[in-house]
């Protein structure tokens, strides 16, 4: 196994908003994970909030997930930048809701 490779996880939240973007966009957003699964590579990407980063496409699509042991990335949300804000609060809530930090 590649040292630069990564498992992926989806949550149920991030599942169901892939599943209302458009075939095109889903192409797009399966084509970037496949490169951070099997490159390492994660293109424009930031910390946005404690545990949480981003993934950021120019068109104002957002991913937010969180690195987990072990080289592994569980897929929170997605969203977009006009609602950046809302949709940081909320991938916050679902990684607490997956995921049990130690302080």
């Amino acid at each position: 196994m590649n040292s630069k490779t990564y498992r992926i996880y989806n949550t149920t939240e991030y599942e169901e908003w892939l599943d209302g973007q458009p075939a095109r966009s889903q192409v797009q957003i399966l084509g970037r994970l496949s490169l951070i699964q099997d490159n390492g590579h994660f293109g424009d990407h930031k910390n946005v909030e404690d545990e949480v980063w981003e993934l950021k496409w120019k068109n104002g699509r957002r991913i937010y997930y969180a690195y987990i042991a072990e080289k592994k990335i569980l897929l929170l949300l997605g969203g977009n930048k006009n609602g950046q804000d809302k949709d940081i609060r909320q991938a916050e809530k679902i990684l607490y809701k997956y995921v049990a930090f130690e302080e």
